[in-house]
């Protein structure tokens, strides 16, 4: 992950720099940061470099941190933008500028912590696979990871997951784009579970983390139970 500190505060850089390593070390991501002591520095920076996360001062002696990141938006709208600052006072104009994220000086590790805490969350929900169901004249995207599982009833599929969703249509059609990722597995005709919510099996019965018990196909239990135990051994 890139990381850039635009601030005219050589210790603050410091400051930052050491808090963002312990945070990225204890979570064992990658990490490259950049300095610049000015907003024009670091829009020179951005033609060379892809960023992902900014950390910018608002109040800077040359070109301030509002005016910064408003040229910054032009090019590029999807770095996430963290301000930093003395003063409150311009968090409207933050808002302007879409910032995620707000600090006060003297920076607190802690609150830096919740904000990159917060940051992974956001990209980690961004970037989880979705699955395109259509209920009506609506369309609903699910995480992949909130269905449970899915079973036919009829002519409908009922989605289950946090707010289950019954949807008309074939049950293999729904399924098929699932069946491309490792955390899926058909269990019986018209049953296609989610590995991760299952929580026990036996010859007979698949339960879920929700408390449902699933019939396994008698035929295929052996495959499906070595299938799931081999998914939680390598998920652990």
């Amino acid at each position: 992950m890139n990381i850039a500190i635009v601030d005219d505060d050589p210790t603050l850089r410091i400051s930052l720099k050491h808090f963002l390593h312990k945070w990225f070390g204890e979570q064992n991501l990658p990490l490259t940061m950049f300095e610049f002591d000015g907003g024009d520095e670091f829009l020179d920076g951005m033609k060379e470099t892809e960023f992902d996360i900014v950390f910018m001062d608002i109040f800077m002696d040359k070109k301030n941190g509002i005016d910064t990141a408003e040229e910054m938006r032009r090019t590029n709208k999807n770095i996430v933008l963290v301000f930093l600052t003395s003063s409150a006072d311009y968090m409207p104009d933050a808002f302007s500028v879409h910032a995620f994220g707000y600090l006060l000086k003297p920076l607190l590790p802690e609150k830096l912590y919740k904000v990159m805490s917060d940051i992974k969350s956001v990209s980690v929900a961004e970037s989880e696979p979705k699955l395109e169901v259509s209920v009506g004249k609506n369309t609903l995207m699910l995480n992949y990871s909130e269905i449970i599982y899915i079973n036919s009833d009829s002519n409908y599929c009922l989605i289950h997951c946090p707010d289950p969703v019954k949807c008309r249509g074939p049950f293999t059609a729904l399924c098929k784009p699932l069946e491309d990722s490792e955390d899926f597995c058909y269990i019986n005709r018209g049953i296609m579970v989610n590995m991760r919510h299952v929580t026990q099996t036996t010859a007979t019965i698949c339960t879920m983390d929700n408390g449902d018990l699933l019939p396994l196909n008698t035929k295929k239990a052996a495959a499906i139970k070595q299938r799931i135990t081999a998914y939680k051994f390598n998920h652990r």
